[in-house]
């Protein structure tokens, strides 16, 4: 695959899952959360609302710095310092994501004595963000790596 046709297939899979955070959490979140609540929690229905759509932020600044990958890799830039650091940018941002699951469920689970269905979702969403908090890490350390091979080539003659 050439590098113009790369990085507009990946610049439109971030396109697609920003569409996609999009609509979660301005469709299907908030009405999944009116469903749950409607019977005897309505008072928690707006701040459940509120703390959910705010975990949409990590997910945003994720996306933004893979955008900025794509962009350097277009420009042949693909192994630089600065590559290494949105991994690792990415990778906190699946982490703070990832605690605030925890902690949502947790408080949820105090305070409504939990559904198994609300454990097994955020379950899921939990190993899913410690698996892209890993490889981003990964990914950011062989970055960093690469980068520094190449500086160093570049100094030879």
């Amino acid at each position: 695959m050439k590098r113009v046709a790369l990085i507009r297939t990946l610049k439109g899979v971030v396109i697609f899952l920003a569409a996609l955070a999009v609509i979660f959490y301005g469709f299907v979140f908030p009405q999944l959360i009116r469903d749950m609540g409607a019977v005897e929690f309505t008072w928690l229905v707006g701040p459940a609302t509120v703390a959910v759509s705010l975990s949409a932020i990590p997910i945003a600044i994720a996306l933004a710095l893979f955008w900025r990958i794509c962009t350097e890799i277009g420009r042949d830039n693909s192994f630089c310092h600065k590559n290494a650091w949105r991994l690792s940018g990415i990778g906190f941002c699946a982490l703070a994501d990832t605690a605030y699951c925890v902690v949502g469920t947790v408080t949820i689970f105090v305070i409504t004595g939990g559904h198994p269905g609300v454990l097994l979702v955020a379950a899921a969403a939990i190993l899913i963000g410690l698996a892209i908090a890993l490889a981003a890490f990964l990914l950011s350390h062989l970055v960093l790596k690469a980068a520094e091979m190449k500086d160093e080539n570049d100094l030879t003659i």
